[in-house]
């Protein structure tokens, strides 16, 4: 009961870190020459999971921008707001399975504890 208990918070955490993630490439869409990240799932060793992030080097769009020098060839973020959306549908609903599976493991922990009384 307790390591189901373990576990859904792990994937709580990791699903938060997630779409932490991705609000971080959302806000800086614009941001030229940012570079996306991404969170990826590992199993831990005592269960659950490990949220890991890893930058996204990949080159955005290059487009040619007016300055006072004249036009600066300059590369625009790599971030893809679609993506973007369906990573964080992804963490909502992971984040959602987690949290009924905690309280699931509560109410049984708590059906147990009624019993001996």
């Amino acid at each position: 009961m307790v390591s189901a208990i373990h576990t859904a918070l792990s994937g709580l955490t990791a699903y938060a870190k997630q779409m932490e993630v991705s609000a971080h490439n959302v806000a800086n869409v614009n941001t030229d020459e940012f570079k996306k990240s991404r969170t990826e799932f590992v199993e831990a060793d005592a269960g659950g999971v490990l949220p890991v992030v890893q930058k996204d080097n990949s080159a955005g769009p290059a487009v040619l921008k007016d300055t006072a020098q004249g036009p600066v060839q300059v590369e625009l973020s790599n971030v893809d707001l679609g993506e973007e959306a369906v990573s964080q549908i992804i963490a909502q609903r992971g984040f959602e399975a987690n949290l009924r599976t905690l309280k699931t493991a509560d109410a049984m922990l708590g059906a147990i504890l009624d019993i001996k009384k």
